[in-house]
């Protein structure tokens, strides 16, 4: 199976995991508007989930598209069928960096606009606008880190059969 075949299939797995959230939460959120009797003025805080589903299903459509784009071309001399070592090394790292990003996008977006929305309602001094700032940074880290790895997996792997070469 080819590389682009199984990042394809990795991708369609967490848009639907982005969807089903999306989802999830819109459901959510629409019981707590129901109860609190504010959807016709707060109807724009479902945007961002609206967002995460269309996302979802825009990743969905077009992750052959992107599987081509995060791996490596295929090189000449490999046999069809045949994983070498380099391949192996490039699905690992664009495996865990798109669990990283797929996984963390979410969380960032969450944080993201809470921050804004303390920011906002907040002064400086006040300690809920650090604690906003300070929750960001997991989900953000998580994601930057995964975004490297998918970016830069055809390196790594590279590098890493360069090392076990040498060893």
């Amino acid at each position: 199976m080819p590389l682009t075949a199984i990042v394809t299939i990795v991708l369609r797995l967490f848009s639907l995991n982005w969807i089903l959230q999306g989802f999830f939460w819109m459901s959510s959120a629409g019981a707590d508007f129901v109860h609190s009797r504010t959807l016709s003025t707060e109807y724009w805080r479902l945007a961002p989930l609206v967002g995460l589903v269309v996302a979802g299903i825009l990743l969905f459509l077009w992750s052959t598209l992107v599987a081509r784009i995060v791996t490596p071309r295929p090189n000449p001399e490999i046999v069809l069928g045949e994983l070498t070592q380099y391949d192996l090394y490039c699905f690992a790292f664009t495996f865990l960096g798109l669990y990283f990003v797929l996984s963390s996008v979410a969380d960032t977006l969450n944080w993201l606009h809470y921050s804004f929305m303390v920011a906002r309602d907040t002064n400086d001094g006040d300690p809920k606008r650090a604690d906003a700032l300070y929750q960001i940074t997991r989900p953000l880290i998580t994601l930057l880190a995964g975004g490297a790895s998918v970016f830069l997996a055809p390196r790594f792997a590279r590098k890493l059969t360069e090392c076990q070469r040498k060893a």
